[in-house]
């Protein structure tokens, strides 16, 4: 049997209607521990053909507080996996009126980080690049966009915060559990990737297959491309595997976690149980239920903007996230 004909029907058994789910790690822990120049190494050494036919810092864009207002902060803010990294702009938006800097990621294979290819538009070229991404690849440029936010942090001597969504969260709070040189004095995750439904676990059985793009059924406004690759999906397993096993107390820092309770891929409960058992008091589960207004209601794990959760619902959680934020000490002690 092709592997394209075992992607359907396993995508069969773990998708419920209109609705797409991605995998959860296995209970296997990532062994390898990586220091920060093996990071900037592995970015540096990743793809030599990337640098030579990519525009400088494709990767990230900067967004600067509007109005000259006073700096209260600076933010590392991710994407989801195949998500438009410009959809987190709305949350952008309302950050950058608080008079927070924000740096928005665009990992590899998104957005405008990707290789361009001759006699090959973007599309393609971008979808080529996604196929060869790994977790270590993304978590080098996750770091390096971190200690761009950190060094205008400790220029004015204010907060580092971060935004995840969904695999971005993930991603983002395994680098800061891991690595002594990271760390957030604020955190707000979007359905992060962190705990998730048993069934997605299923899709694991055609990790051999890096090249296998998988279809997403997601809204095509919210993709980056028009399907996953098994490659993509196998740095999830991987970023899963090593955030349980590295697990540290130094993430017990002010967070906000934004779910919908029936969202299609993380479980509600498992991240509940998660924030119990790791003694994460400082994180504050918000549950998300979309209103009427909401056009992409269908999709239970889209949640970052109005025409996804409903405006009644976007506002109450941009006045949670603004509040969240903004309060606390005038200034942070920068990281080191």
């Amino acid at each position: 049997m092709k592997a394209g004909s075992i992607s359907v029907i396993i995508l069969s058994l773990i998708l419920p209607v209109s609705a797409y789910c991605l995998p959860e790690a296995g209970p296997d822990s990532q062994s390898a521990q990586m220091d920060s120049n093996g990071l900037l190494l592995a970015l540096k050494d990743a793809d030599e053909g990337f640098k030579k036919n990519q525009p400088e810092n494709s990767a990230i864009r900067w967004y600067k507080r509007k109005n000259s207002a006073k700096l209260n902060g600076v933010a590392l803010v991710i994407h989801g996996l195949n998500g438009r990294p410009d959809k987190m702009e709305s949350i952008i938006a309302e950050m950058t009126a608080a008079g927070i800097d924000c740096l928005n990621l665009s990992l590899r294979g998104h957005g405008e980080n990707y290789s361009q290819l001759d006699n090959t538009d973007s599309a393609e070229a971008r979808m080529q690049t996604f196929k060869s991404v790994s977790y270590r690849l993304w978590r080098a440029e996750i770091y390096q966009a971190y200690q761009q936010v950190k060094i205008k942090s400790n220029r004015y001597r204010t907060c580092v915060f971060f935004v995840g969504f969904s695999i971005g969260g993930l991603l983002g709070v395994d680098l800061f559990t891991s690595n002594p040189y990271v760390k957030f004095d604020k955190m707000v995750l979007f359905a992060p990737a962190l705990k998730m439904h048993n069934r997605n676990y299923l899709l694991k059985t055609i990790s051999p297959f890096p090249g296998l793009v998988v279809p997403s059924f997601a809204p095509d406004s919210y993709l980056a491309n028009k399907g996953t690759p098994m490659a993509a999906y196998n740095a999830l397993f991987e970023a899963s595997k090593h955030f349980e096993k590295n697990l540290d107390p130094k993430i017990n820092v002010p967070a906000v976690i934004f779910i919908d309770k029936q969202d299609e891929l993380i479980s509600f409960s498992g991240l509940k149980s998660m924030i119990q058992k790791q003694n994460l008091d400082q994180w504050k589960l918000h549950p998300v239920k979309k209103d009427q207004t909401a056009t992409e209601i269908e999709m239970h794990h889209i949640i970052i903007d109005e025409a996804s959760v409903g405006k009644q619902m976007w506002k109450k959680i941009v006045d949670t996230t603004i509040t969240h934020l903004k309060n606390g000490p005038a200034a942070c002690v920068p990281a080191r």
